[in-house]
């Protein structure tokens, strides 16, 4: 892939000093922002280069607060020719898109004052020159844009792309490290300028002081100045193409946090009520499995007993140990080792597993169904892993179980359908495309079945001797193996997450097969293990993402490992979702989820075949924009619901 700007910044290097001293030195670029918005500031500047004495905090920008529709065309006029604005809102009623309404709506060009518009004071059928210029080809400049664009969406003054988020950004340049990105950090450690953000949550509901508005103009205006030093710093350090995606994907993201998913609550009880009969036959299994402890017999499971708790490792350690188990820690990598000798062991792992699940699932999601769409709304982080991948919460959509039976209690709205777009094996495909190795390719290429081959290759056996048995070890060796596992951690992982016993004497020979068979990818795990044992701490993807580690933390060789994987996986679905998003919202389909490789789409009956037809275009595309000649292949069903 390659994404391109329009223009780009010159730029002026000056050395800081320590950051021990009193004064640092900043670029020219930086300085004259400061200088501009600070002209009170104590500033030194000699010939070869300029110095900014740290500690401003108070910015006074100007602006004009428009409240009334006459002066709403005239205001806005200037900006229906600017390139770029920055936009900010300010909201009555908290944050829910929802429930809250936006007061204020804050635009700041270059060189003019901030126009503050009253919503309150105008009707919204006076909002048309908001509208135009919202709507106009000016890049959009904000931070954290995807909270903007789902109140002026439901406001009905929806903005357009192109978009540049400082706080995506700023994710962007610093992703891996641990960071505060809030405005006011943010802004405090580009442009050295502390902001007061003491009114961000004062009531903006009635009439409005002077205080509340330089403050509202501030926010609209700063995102300007950070614009600059952010977009040098993300051009320097190779990552303006990673920024350009994340910013054209933030409309996609917003949509799908505005859209939410839809949950069938009495199913979902009634599958609760199951799970909590499962967990509860369990639990006299576990009662019928006596331990002797001193003198007496005592059950595993507080409610037979209250000198145990399961919840205390302590307790259990003791119990366990009480019965001969030769076990030192509770936790379950330990525990899943010894699950098949020892049944208690299993039925402690599953009465553990089924008692998280129903406390975050059964008990928890009903409590996010929003009262006014009767919908999921989770919060999508469009960076929300370090590799780049999406992460969500309050719920995490991303962590639902995936048995059937609970999934097939999100449902599709009536006369409506689920697409589900999964991309085909795209974790061993981008492991093909990185690595080079060769056979693996040709496998893609020639449109061979991988699990069978790699079966084929650890077993010795010829392609017709696999059967569906021999293709899920196939399978469990190549998702296991392509992020170095050794091979007790690769029989534990066939364990637990396949159900698949295997000897540590065959987990060591098929690992060691694996790789003599796939030499492309031994090579690509024998340099990364290389770098990482010289120190190195930083990992690219093949589209330029970047994921660093501090000076005080080392990377895990796993993470080095998995990090081009799955921060290319991030990259290709970002890619598909962003071409995806101008054409789809044509249609009357919505955006719902994203798992990872996995697209969700709620369609229209009567609009499968070319919403189908659209996304299976804009996922293969954004594929074969990276993986070639490794061919994307992308797989999509129709369902009732997540689970059928």
């Amino acid at each position: 892939m390659k994404l391109t700007a329009k223009s780009i910044i010159r730029r002026y290097s000056c050395p800081r000093t320590s950051k021990d001293s009193p004064s640092s030195f900043y670029s020219w670029e930086e300085t004259q922002v400061m200088m501009k918005h600070n002209p009170s500031a104590n500033f030194i500047q000699n010939k070869s280069q300029t110095i900014a004495i740290k500690g401003i905090s108070s910015l006074n920008y100007p602006y004009q607060l428009i409240d009334s529709a006459a002066d709403l065309e005239t205001a806005l006029q200037p900006f229906l020719a600017a390139k770029l604005i920055g936009i900010d809102c300010e909201t009555e009623g908290g944050i829910d898109a929802y429930r809250a309404k936006i007061r204020l709506v804050q635009l700041a060009i270059p060189n003019h004052p901030v126009v503050i518009v009253d919503l309150a004071a105008i009707d919204s059928a006076d909002l048309s020159p908001l509208r135009q210029v919202l709507r106009g080809d000016a890049l959009k400049v904000g931070h954290n844009l995807k909270f903007e664009w789902m109140m002026l969406t439901q406001a009905g003054l929806k903005p357009s792309r192109p978009f540049f988020d400082t706080y995506l950004a700023y994710r962007v340049l610093t992703a891996g490290l641990k960071r505060n990105l809030s405005l006011e950090a943010v802004t405090a450690q580009l442009l050295k300028i502390k902001l007061d953000k003491q009114l961000q949550t004062s009531d903006w509901s009635g009439e409005l002081t002077s205080a509340q508005l330089q403050y509202a103009a501030t926010d609209a205006a700063i995102v300007l100045s950070l614009r600059t030093v952010l977009k040098r710093r993300l051009k320097q350090a190779s990552l303006w193409e990673t920024a350009l995606l994340e910013f054209a994907c933030l409309p996609a993201v917003a949509s799908m946090e505005l859209n939410g998913m839809l949950l069938d609550k009495e199913q979902w009880q009634a599958n609760g009520h199951q799970l909590e009969a499962q967990r509860d036959a369990l639990s006299k299994a576990l009662s019928s499995l006596q331990i002797p402890s001193l003198t007496k017999q005592i059950s595993l499971l507080p409610e037979y007993t209250p000198s145990i708790n399961l919840r205390s490792p302590k307790q259990v350690l003791a119990a366990l140990q009480a019965q001969g188990i030769p076990v030192n820690s509770t936790n379950t990598q330990t525990l899943i080792p010894l699950a098949n000798e020892y049944p208690v062991i299993q039925a402690l792992l599953n009465y553990r597993s089924l008692s998280t699940r129903i406390s975050t699932f059964t008990l928890g999601l009903p409590q996010h169904i929003h009262p006014i769409t009767g919908r999921i709304h989770p919060n999508w982080f469009q960076i929300g892993a370090k590799s780049g991948r999406f992460s969500c919460r309050e719920p995490n959509l991303q962590n639902i179980p995936r048995d059937r039976e609970t999934r097939q209690c999100f449902k599709a709205a009536s006369d409506r359908v689920l697409l589900k777009a999964d991309y085909s094996q795209i974790e061993l495909r981008i492991m093909a495309k990185v690595s080079g190795d060769k056979r693996m390719i040709a496998a893609y290429s020639n449109g061979e079945d991988l699990h069978k081959l790699t079966a084929s290759l650890v077993l010795g056996k010829s392609l017709s001797d696999i059967n569906s048995e021999s293709r899920q070890l196939g399978k469990i060796v190549n998702f296991g193996l392509i992020y170095g596992m050794g091979a007790k951690k690769f029989k534990n992982t066939a364990q637990a997450e396949y159900g698949v016993i295997l000897t540590l004497e065959e987990a060591s020979r098929f690992r060691q097969r694996f790789f003599e068979s796939y030499s492309g990818i031994k090579q690509f795990h024998a340099l990364v293990r290389r770098e990482w044992s010289q120190g190195k701490r930083v990992s690219r993807t093949l589209g330029g993402r970047r994921r660093l580690w501090s000076k005080d933390s080392k990377p895990l060789l796993n993470e080095m490992l998995n990090n081009p994987v799955q921060g290319l996986s991030a990259d290709i679905t970002k890619l598909a979702l962003a071409k995806l998003f101008a054409p789809l919202n044509k249609t009357r389909a919505k955006l719902i989820c994203v798992v990872h490789d996995e697209i969700l789409i709620e369609c229209s009956v009567t609009e499968v075949e070319p919403v189908k037809a659209l996304l299976q275009h804009c996922m293969v595309w954004a594929g074969n924009q990276f993986l070639a000649p490794v061919p994307c292949e992308v797989e999509i069903k129709m369902l009732n619901s997540w689970g059928d």
